[in-house]
């Protein structure tokens, strides 16, 4: 009887796909931005797209399901669309195939085909196989080709910065004016020109001027324990007052506290920092403090033009008893054990 009902439903949800063939192909749930539904044919999947709840059409089996579409032996039935989904190679179908499809499934479906899930015909013919097979491969080859004219592209703009950097032509090619960053264990590099707009000292430069300060950083020493904070979330700062001058205070050490975006606790440090004497006026030397500050970069100068990492902004700033930091071998133990 639940079958019957799973079936009628399915029907049902196939006879609008079938009258809305021209949007293309739908599954049959959808959550926080991912999903098979389409909601050009389905609107109620809209909802499950902007506010992040499932929104699930029952029926009683997905054509698109990689066992349905090509039958005993590929895929697995048993285990549910969402571990056996092809729905992205029929996306490749056109109209008129796709439409030729859902009937086709729609006949199985009213003549029992499916109520006996272990030896499954396929449901894609030979012809619409090979015309899904040969898509791909031209959607393969124009992707390559564009990834080839944009590399081009970047390698063009990026001549006289590879004329200086040899070495890193590879990144040059890859990210050269795009919206990304690498991050490894030479040190950080940030392509987005917007990001040139926070980096104290870089307000003046071009973007060549601006990438050749972080490509000769690579390799060089820097706050990477700060740098952190632009990839997780840095949540308190702890150190101890060294030196004051008119504007600015010295911290022997910083120990760092902060959190990854899995939920991982972590703990860093860093010696020797200068801050803006702003909001820490009434303490002394010798003072232990504990704060919150926002991370940036600024290019320092000295031995040629380096980016580095400071604190800036400080909030919440708390006078404390005088503590004991991690050593530099706990740290390392500790970063050991992550």
């Amino acid at each position: 009887m639940r079958n019957n009902e799973t079936k009628g439903a399915t029907i049902e949800a196939l006879d609008v796909m079938i009258q809305n063939v021209a949007q293309g192909v739908s599954g049959f749930w959808v959550e926080d931005y991912e999903g098979c539904g389409n909601p050009k044919i389905f609107p109620e999947f809209e909802e499950g797209l902007k506010r992040g709840r499932l929104v699930q059409k029952e029926h009683y089996l997905c054509p698109w399901n990689t066992a349905v579409l090509y039958g005993k032996g590929y895929g697995n039935i048993n285990t549910g669309c969402y571990y056996s989904c092809s729905i992205d190679k029929a996306r490749f179908l056109p109209e008129k195939m796709i439409k030729d499809v859902f009937v086709r499934f729609r006949k199985r479906l009213l003549q029992g085909s499916y109520d006996y899930k272990e030896d499954v015909l396929p449901l894609l013919t030979s012809n619409e196989i090979n015309y899904i097979e040969n898509e791909i491969k031209k959607a393969k080859r124009s992707e390559e080709r564009k990834h080839n004219e944009e590399r081009n592209a970047r390698l063009k703009k990026a001549a006289a910065l590879i004329d200086q950097y040899p070495n890193e032509e590879f990144l040059l090619a890859a990210y050269y004016g795009e919206k990304d960053y690498i991050s490894d264990e030479n040190g950080i590099v940030f392509f987005d020109p917007d990001s040139q707009k926070d980096v104290v000292g870089a307000e003046k430069m071009s973007y060549d001027e601006y990438l050749s300060v972080q490509l000769a950083s690579l390799r060089h020493d820097y706050r990477s324990g700060f740098a952190n904070g632009f990839f997780n979330y840095l949540l308190e700062f702890k150190g101890q007052i060294e030196k004051i001058r008119a504007k600015h205070i010295c911290f022997k050490r910083i120990f760092i506290s902060g959190i990854y975006p899995d939920g991982a606790m972590f703990d860093g440090k860093e010696d020797h920092v200068w801050m803006d004497k702003t909001g820490f006026e009434e303490l002394n030397v010798g003072d232990s403090v504990s704060f919150s500050a926002d991370v940036y970069r600024y290019i320092k100068t000295g031995n040629g033009k380096l980016i580095d990492y400071g604190l800036r902004n400080p909030t919440g700033i708390k006078k404390i008893e005088e503590y004991q930091l991690p050593s530099d071998d706990e740290l390392r133990m500790q970063m050991i054990g992550k």
